[in-house]
């Protein structure tokens, strides 16, 4: 009997946009179009162990008809969205050196809202 070891994260972002979250181990697929973006949404929803969909916040409008029923009336996976800092700032602090070095190495913060 094969044993699950727990869900995932998957994050679908624009191609060259990917970097940070591969930095950090995640699971990121690329999207440049609405047909491609709605096909990776279809994967993840058939595999079981994505148990969280990171999309831009840009591409929500992309979702089709089919799909936001899907996500509505499924459990799994969770869509969160997220957006891309505006720019770059250097902290001085030295206290914040190493979230700001954190923050540059994985390249953006998430926060999912329930």
């Amino acid at each position: 009997m094969e044993r699950k070891t727990g869900m995932t994260i998957r994050i679908i972002a624009p191609w060259g946009q990917e970097t940070g979250f591969r930095l950090a181990g995640a699971q990121v697929v690329n999207a440049l179009n609405e047909k491609e973006f709605n096909l990776r949404v279809e994967q993840a929803m058939e595999e079981r162990d994505v148990g969280v969909l990171a999309i831009p916040a840009e591409m929500e409008k992309w979702l089709s008809e089919k799909n936001v029923k899907i996500l509505k009336k499924s459990v799994t996976p969770l869509l969160a969205r997220y957006e891309y800092p505006g720019q770059w700032r250097y902290l001085a602090e030295s206290a914040d050196i190493s979230e700001w070095l954190t923050y540059r190495a994985i390249g953006y913060h998430m926060r999912i809202k329930l």
